[in-house]
């Protein structure tokens, strides 16, 4: 009896330590743009690492998806587009290297090594206090961080720039929802042709592209920061625009939008597949009759993009990287700046990638 005692109570702290040595291999690591994270991997398992937003690019030297066994690759790294993280393993000892991820429109730095003690999960988490408290990885509506003028006026770029970079660049929408519904609404004579609705969801923002048209004799003048959208009984006042003002009498012009959180300042979750109504703003009268809006917005030539119009810098030859269409829910606004007489000319590729930054 006393035996078995004596191997039992030999056992139990054994236990206990097998369980602490296991629980040091999941680790929790804060974001931090000054400060590279230190991944520990191993030669026969694997080190999946979690990020709390989608990845929207990955770039590093020696890391191959199906690295040669003699070859100068030094980890194997396995990610799916779309995606919060990914997998990585030392190919051989001794090596070590960095790799780039780029999360909201951030870079982030990861310090990779060999190492005897492994890491099995390494999660990240966000530096400024946001804790991840809903399903699906959302932040919780009290802690939603504000999106920056500078980053909205990047999606608005993507937003006027679709017809282009859609065919020569489609990796920049590769993470958005596009919908074009070509939905009409309005009334005495002013027509609203919802053209164009794309979501980017690290913003929580939608971005309108509408054809406002006037049938009427006279010229319609409009307030460029006063759209909105109603989705059934909410309205979402816009964010940012980019719109001329003035419809001249029997022409058709175009206008950009960005709507962004809700009017509390949570997220607003708005799908592009909801059935959304378009409002404006009416004015009464010419302010400026020195300052007449173009009476038609097209997108300009030799708006090619460049290399660095790229949202991704892996993955070449991607199948995957169109547009998609999501599923739905809800939405809102802040006005960040003024607007022109007209629309202003659709940014380059290059501009596109500036702004977003």
């Amino acid at each position: 009896m006393r035996l078995i005692l004596a191997i039992i109570g030999g056992v139990i702290p054994l236990v206990a330590l097998a369980d602490d040595t296991l629980s040091s291999k999941v680790i929790r690591l804060p974001l931090n743009q000054d400060q590279p994270a230190e991944v520990r991997l191993g030669t026969h398992g694997i080190t999946t690492i979690e990020f709390p937003e989608k990845i929207e690019a990955l770039d590093g030297f020696g890391f191959s998806t199906n690295p040669a066994p003699d070859g100068p690759d030094l980890f194997q790294i396995s990610f799916n587009k779309g995606t919060n993280f990914l997998s990585l393993k030392a190919v051989r000892p001794g090596v070590e290297g960095n790799l780039t991820v780029v999360l909201g429109g951030k870079v982030y730095a990861l310090y990779c090594k060999e190492a005897s003690d492994p890491c099995f999960v390494v999660i990240f988490r966000e530096s400024e206090g946001v804790r991840s408290g809903e399903a699906g990885g959302r932040t919780s509506p009290q802690t939603v961080k504000q999106v920056s003028p500078a980053r909205l006026l990047g999606f608005l770029d993507k937003v006027k720039a679709f017809p282009t970079l859609k065919v020569s660049a489609p990796e920049v929408y590769q993470n958005m929802d596009v919908a074009e519904p070509n939905a009409n609404s309005g009334a005495n004579g002013i027509e609203i042709n919802l053209k164009r609705v794309i979501r980017d969801d690290t913003l929580d923002s939608l971005g309108f592209e509408i054809q406002l048209g006037n049938k009427t004799d006279k010229d319609f003048f409009y307030d460029p920061e006063g759209f909105a959208v109603r989705v059934g009984n909410e309205v979402y006042q816009q964010s940012v625009s980019d719109a001329g003002g003035l419809v001249p009498s029997g022409k058709a012009q175009t206008a950009f939008f960005i709507v962004t959180g809700s009017a509390t300042g949570a997220r607003n979750d708005l799908a592009v597949t909801n059935k959304f109504e378009v409002v404006l703003r009416p004015v009464q009268g010419e302010a400026d009759p020195k300052k007449r809006a173009a009476a038609e917005w097209q997108e300009p030539p030799g708006t090619l993009p460049t290399a660095e119009s790229s949202d991704v810098s892996g993955d070449e030859n991607n199948g995957g990287n169109h547009p998609k269409v999501s599923s739905g829910k809800k939405h809102r606004a802040r006005k960040e700046s003024k607007n022109p007489s007209g629309p202003s000319p659709s940014p380059t590729a290059k501009e596109v990638a500036h702004n977003a930054q």
